[in-house]
């Protein structure tokens, strides 16, 4: 299972949007992996506070892969996300995240104004260590195209109620973002390596790299059967 996803907002915009003070030398992300520290929002007395989880849970046994998602509609009923979902809810802070619609092409999905996105997430303790999993929806309209599954990004106006609210009012809030929220493009294999973390990631193919790859590879039909193949068995898929 691959997964990545960007996490660039500035500290002064975190203050606009989330109300939270982040002291320490923030960083910008453009290649977020499971296992590692991303930022992440939580409230639990009158206001929210921003600090650092490590994403996913460890694998279980051996041969198995960290655990990253939970799907939305069946995180209320398992016992790894149930207590998670009713009293330790967050918001994982995103600018971006990356998909693949079949092996060696990923894209890069963000907001239409490219700004900073609130992820639903659930925080969980382990040993001495806050990690987090990312909430998971059906992908929606034409979401569908590169993926049959995208994250539960949030409304603004609902972040409070996420953290906050009870079990039944982040239920209500577990809807599927509509399409028309995004925009998503091609972008190159490197965000496929962990060690790349670096404003190129998020470039947009250009029409002879895209020209090139597809003299390349499967191409029409060929490339929407790969897609499909690629949803199905589980290959590329951050958020399944």
């Amino acid at each position: 299972m691959c997964g990545r996803f960007t996490s660039t907002a500035s500290p002064e915009e975190l203050m606009r949007r989330f109300g939270v003070t982040v002291l320490d030398n923030l960083q910008p992300r453009w290649n977020v992996a499971p296992s590692q520290s991303a930022l992440v929002i939580t409230q639990s007395g009158l206001q929210p506070e921003a600090h650092l989880a490590a994403w996913g849970l460890p694998p279980s046994a051996e041969g198995r892969s960290f655990l990253i998602n939970a799907r939305m509609e069946t995180a209320t009923e398992k016992p790894t996300f149930r207590d998670a979902f009713a009293t330790r809810r967050c918001l994982v802070v995103a600018s971006g995240w990356y998909e693949w619609s079949a092996p060696k092409r990923p894209w890069h999905v963000q907001l239409g104004d490219g700004g900073v996105m609130g992820m639903g997430g659930l925080l969980m303790r382990r040993g001495n260590e806050d990690r987090f999993v990312i909430m998971t929806s059906a992908a929606n309209g034409e979401m569908t195209s590169i993926h049959h599954r995208q994250p539960l990004v949030l409304p603004p106006d609902s972040w409070q109620r996420w953290l906050t609210g009870t079990a039944g009012d982040a239920a209500a809030l577990c809807v599927a973002a509509p399409a028309s929220w995004f925009n998503w493009y091609r972008v190159g294999p490197a965000v496929g390596r962990v060690a790349e973390d670096h404003p190129g990631l998020v470039t947009p193919l250009d029409d002879a790299a895209l020209a090139a790859e597809a003299a390349g590879g499967p191409t029409g039909g060929q490339a929407g059967n790969a897609a499909r193949k690629a949803a199905e068995t589980g290959q590329g898929d951050l958020f399944g």
